[in-house]
């Protein structure tokens, strides 16, 4: 019977010790803190790049510890969606954080935080935001940092230059065309030499700099972002080819010595192709919010 007591009373103390958590909404320590955790990996992978304390955070993108300002980001995070969350997507793909980061890649166990955290709808947290120095969780050794090999070293170096060439078939293209547009008054017989000038130099530095740009969105530089990284880099490779075109097509003019309105045209058509393509890739390199008031 004292048995039977001691159990009894061991059951009503069990439950009345649930009721209680229950009615006062205590946490349940089973329940994972998908905030908590995420926090905890882009404090201590991704705030050195994006932290809010940095005077220039890479593409502009310096608020990855408010999670409520990332999560309302539709170009980064869809909720309850990670397939289609261009964060997940990144860090995936292994594109987030690139290959030379200082702090080495993310971990199964991140990555697994990152995408729990977007499939349990992005919710924020109330607690103090941790520093981007914190500690590992105990009994998780901290990653080495990454060391990229001499090969994806070289090819991200190669792609900066595309940064030092990328003014000229532009500067180029656009002398082109004031020069066309001058000499348009004169009604000469064949392209000017300014003109031809210009459109040779400028074919010649198009196929280096479009060279560059893919091993420049190879090597991870920039922003980083698939959707954002295709538009630029297409269009340039379609710019690259109409300048090109467009050169071919003067100096066939001028053996024939003829001077076609298509030239015209075609000068136009490859200034807004120049124009469209500096554009894109500027929000490329400053962020979507570049021009934000």
């Amino acid at each position: 019977m004292r048995c039977f007591a001691v159990v009894f009373s061991s059951i009503a103390g069990i439950a009345t010790a649930s009721a209680l958590a229950a009615a006062t909404g205590a946490p349940d320590p089973t329940t994972p803190d998908h905030a908590a955790d995420v926090k905890r990996v882009f404090a201590a992978k991704c705030a050195s790049c994006h932290g809010p304390n940095l005077v220039k955070p890479k593409g502009r993108f310096g608020y990855i510890l408010d999670l409520k300002r990332v999560a309302e980001n539709p170009d980064y995070v869809v909720r309850a969606r990670p397939d289609e969350s261009e964060l997940w997507l990144l860090v995936q793909r292994d594109e987030m954080p690139p290959a030379d980061s200082p702090q080495g890649p993310l971990t199964d166990g991140d990555k697994e935080a990152i995408r729990a955290w977007i499939a349990a709808g992005a919710p924020d947290m109330s607690s103090q935001e941790p520093n981007a120095s914190s500690p590992p969780p105990a009994g998780e050794p901290p990653a080495a940092p990454a060391r990229a090999s001499n090969a994806d070293r070289t090819l991200r170096w190669l792609g900066k230059l595309h940064l030092l060439v990328l003014h000229f078939p532009i500067a180029l293209m656009v002398a082109a065309a004031i020069g066309e547009l001058v000499s348009a008054r004169r009604q000469p017989r064949v392209p000017s030499p300014a003109v031809r000038f210009c459109l040779l130099l400028a074919a010649v530095a198009v196929i280096p700099t479009a060279a560059f740009g893919w091993l420049h969105a190879a090597a991870g530089n920039g922003v980083g972002s698939p959707s954002l990284l295709n538009t630029p880099r297409w269009l340039g490779t379609t710019t690259a080819a109409w300048v090109l075109a467009t050169a071919a097509f003067a100096e066939r003019d001028c053996r024939r010595g003829t001077r076609s309105r298509l030239l015209r045209v075609m000068l136009a058509i490859g200034v807004g192709l120049v124009a469209a393509t500096a554009h894109f890739g500027g929000l490329l390199a400053y962020g979507r919010d570049y021009f934000d008031w």
